[in-house]
């Protein structure tokens, strides 16, 4: 009883789709996308240009993060670039996004480079990112609003008024605050270029924004201005700027991916590749061939998907009494995690989704639409086509509502 156990623990511990996927790098876990991924796209294109910017999104679950950190260790060989992984999430409320944080993210990071050595210009410049990024209190003169200047005392009363020019310039100037911040980072960068010919800063967490007017500000300001002075820039963002009217904001990047669901259904080498990832994670004696490739089927080629029906497999396994995960297992698994997915979901949406899971046609126009991709409802592939399907745990409850009187 204590071996049985203590091998489900194991097994529990290596499926943690919660887990940092730095950690199952690190762990040898990670088993590499088939064909050229999107890390190889990208740091080949950096290899280049160094001072270019990119733009990543996908679903959720897809390995962005993933391929981000992949893209981060395969910039370490590039001899002239330093890299710098920055999860903004972890250092920014993102529901209270605005421009400038990212400009701010970027001085801290570079202030690694000062030393007691550098000028008192860059130790300046440091003590100034370190005062945006955490406030500061400036001491100012008490002056009352009824004094009187004497009549000796010349006191400029004058006011500036702004006129606007007939010209616009293509694209809004930064704002002065932003310059402010963007003299001050360059002074860091040409400290850091000391010690490393090129920058290339990779900020994380961007896709999770729900509200795209703060991402778009921080792309016409912050990712500008650090671009302005040299430095290449890899963001993960949110999937909408592939959309209708989103689409002029992933067009301000120099390069753009989209990070597909693998496909399940007409790619072998997808197959074969998320089996990898499973036997990576867990051994036959506790997983076999066949509820491992039904877990594939089921995961409808997302990542998360695939390790978190794989965990519940596990536990319910477990709870059953079983020594090993058998099919009937995963289906039980996989039918309490389409139901999840079916909940909040309204009249409108569940035609469209019958529509998908029939013809497989969808065409993502208004914002429930979007969001049926986003919340996985919806799976895209792109490997040279790009299809849609409904997740194939809702699909066996839909056809059940197609038939019901």
């Amino acid at each position: 009883m204590a071996n049985r156990r203590e091998k489900f623990r194991q097994y529990m511990v290596r499926l943690n789709a919660a887990a940092p996927p730095g950690d199952a790098i690190k762990e040898g876990l990670y088993v590499p996308r088939p064909g050229r991924s999107a890390a190889d796209q990208i740091v080949s294109r950096l290899e280049l240009e160094p001072a270019s910017s990119h733009l990543l999104v996908g679903g959720v679950g897809s390995g962005k993060t993933t391929q981000l950190l992949v893209a981060r260790n395969l910039l370490k060989n590039i001899p002239d670039v330093q890299a710098f992984f920055i999860d903004v999430s972890q250092k920014h409320d993102l529901g209270k996004l605005q421009s400038g944080v990212l400009l701010v993210l970027a001085g801290l990071t570079l202030g690694r480079f000062v030393t007691d050595g550098s000028t008192a210009e860059v130790k300046k410049a440091q003590k100034l990112f370190n005062d945006w990024a955490h406030g500061w209190i400036e001491w100012v003169d008490d002056v009352d609003d009824y004094w009187e200047p004497p009549d000796d005392l010349e006191v400029d009363s004058r006011v500036p008024i702004r006129h606007k020019g007939v010209l616009v310039p293509p694209q809004p100037p930064l704002r002065w605050d932003i310059k402010q911040k963007t003299e001050q980072l360059n002074i860091l960068q040409q400290e850091a270029t000391q010690h490393v010919r090129h920058i290339v800063l990779l900020f994380d967490s961007l896709d999770r924004v729900a509200n795209l007017a703060p991402f778009a500000e921080l792309v016409e300001q912050d990712i500008r201005a650090i671009r302005s002075i040299g430095i290449g820039v890899i963001v993960v963002g949110p999937l909408r700027t592939m959309f209708a009217t989103d689409r002029p904001i992933a067009e301000r990047f120099d390069y753009f991916y989209h990070q597909p669901s693998v496909d399940v259904q007409q790619d072998t080498t997808g197959q074969e590749f998320l089996i990898q990832v499973l036997r990576r994670r867990a051994e036959k004696s506790i997983l076999p061939d066949k509820p491992l490739r039904r877990i594939v089927e089921l995961s409808g080629g997302v990542l998360r998907d695939l390790i978190s029906l794989a965990r519940a497999a596990g536990e319910e396994a477990y709870t059953a009494g079983a020594d090993v995960i058998e099919v009937s297992h995963v289906e039980s698994s996989a039918d309490a995690f389409g139901r999840t997915l079916m909940l909040g979901l309204d009249a409108d949406e569940i035609e469209v989704l019958q529509r998908v899971r029939t013809q497989g046609t969808f065409v993502p126009t208004s914002d429930k639409d979007i969001a049926l991709l986003l919340t996985r409802r919806v799976l895209e592939y792109g490997n040279g086509r790009m299809g849609y399907a409904v997740h194939p745990t809702i699909a066996p409850l839909l056809e059940q509502l197609a038939i019901s009187p």
